[in-house]
């Protein structure tokens, strides 16, 4: 045992000295700064300022009426929601029109375009080159409706004071959340999320990677001979993986409290950050059990290139979460979330996700982290076999019959 820690001394303050580890200490809290402002400023992009909208009307008949209407909507600064031009039609063909106004937006003189046009009914088309608001889009379409109801109302013969009793009952749909205050806090979870994936995957690339290079070269500088002459190989993987894993969890605190006092400074808001301790306890998982896998196939390599080969492959799995994050996110209980939930390549970053837009039941909890300790012991039982042959193993690399035959030694 006395060993094992020694090892495993040496291999955490072996990194802790290393350049590498300062800049990262630096860089990490200038990501997570990025992602807790960043979830605000989308939030609030675009909301603060009057949008410019075109008004294309063949019917010649609501458009003046649809822009004061328009100029009826206020933003929380109390200036106008839209400014409305008319967009002429006077002598032109609809395709002469809509190549006008097209080329309006795309030189960015207005936002977009309302187009009116009637066959058997008025058609109401919104045409823009941006990612719309979907709240400024519905205030534009009840514009439409008031002053449609207006000009049709006064042409049917319905006086003023029914008009305007008809007009002051249309209503927008409002969204609201049973877990959330409003969009932005869904907004800065969904961040906050992707944050803490950002965190596990660049610690397990980081160090991962940064042990699978000290192997290579311990093996090609004959080093590992060495230390296995004063230790067994099982002490040496225990002790390696132990170092690693204090290495990485060291790495996270110090992360953890440079955002508590950021927190507390009222720099940060991590508010919406939920179940912190089940997320770090997902976290530790994660990242041991990817080290882990890192220590038994990194045995194997000999040459940098395999040890960046081999990295690559690894990096497929936790970046999938990544891909498939918002449609966790959109439904956290899923059979395509669970799925990933309980798979062991993947189960930490999904949880990650999950946790911080759902609550998972403490049954489901229990039962996916058994899934993961379950996993570690047996990557931890194939490794320790890889690494006992694996590390002695230099030059060629040994072709997947060889491995194969590896794990099947007792």
């Amino acid at each position: 045992m006395s060993k094992i820690i020694t090892i495993a001394r040496w291999e955490f303050f072996e990194r802790i000295k290393r350049k590498s580890f300062l800049l990262s200490l630096i860089v990490m809290p200038l990501l997570i700064l990025g992602f807790s402002l960043l979830p605000s400023f989308l939030a609030n992009k675009g909301n603060d300022f009057p949008l410019p909208i075109g008004v294309v009307d063949f019917t010649n008949k609501y458009q003046k009426v649809f822009a004061d209407e328009l100029m009826m909507n206020f933003l929380p600064n109390h200036q106008p929601a839209f400014f409305s031009f008319n967009l002429s039609t006077v002598g032109k063909s609809k395709a002469e029109v809509f190549k006008s106004a097209d080329a309006q937006v795309l030189k960015s003189a207005i936002s977009g375009y309302v187009v009116i046009d009637e066959t058997e009914k008025v058609n109401l088309t919104f045409r823009t080159n941006d990612l719309f608001n979907q709240e400024k889009l519905n205030l534009i379409e009840n514009s439409f409706i008031k002053a449609a109801l207006i000009v049709d109302g006064k042409e049917a013969g319905i006086n003023d004071k029914n008009i305007e009793l008809l007009t002051s009952r249309i209503v927008s749909l409002n969204k609201s959340f049973i877990e959330a205050d409003s969009e932005e806090e869904i907004l800065k979870s969904f961040l906050n999320s992707y944050l803490f994936i950002i965190l596990l995957i660049t610690m397990i690339l980081f160090s991962g990677g940064m042990f699978v290079r000290s192997l290579v070269l311990e093996k090609s500088n004959r080093i590992i001979e060495l230390i296995l002459s004063s230790c067994t190989s099982r002490e040496l993987l225990f002790g390696k993986v132990l170092g690693l894993s204090l290495f990485g969890i060291f790495q996270f605190l110090i992360w953890i409290g440079i955002g508590i006092f950021l927190h507390q400074t009222n720099t940060l808001n991590f508010s919406t950050i939920n179940n912190l301790g089940y997320q770090f306890l997902f976290f530790v998982l994660g990242y041991v059990f990817y080290s882990s896998i890192f220590i038994g196939l990194g045995s194997i390599v000999s040459m940098d290139h395999e040890a960046q080969q081999l990295t690559g492959y690894l990096s497929i799995f936790l970046i999938s979460p990544i891909i498939l994050a918002v449609e966790i996110i959109r439904a956290p209980n899923s059979v395509l979330s669970l799925l990933l939930s309980y798979f062991p390549l993947t189960s930490a970053p999904v949880m990650l996700l999950r946790l911080n837009t759902t609550k998972p039941s403490l049954t489901e909890i229990f039962s996916i982290v058994l899934v993961l300790l379950f996993s570690l012991y047996v990557v931890i039982y194939l490794s320790s076999k890889l690494f006992r042959i694996g590390i002695l193993n230099t030059g060629k690399k040994p072709s997947l019959k060889e491995i194969l035959n590896w794990l099947r030694t007792k």
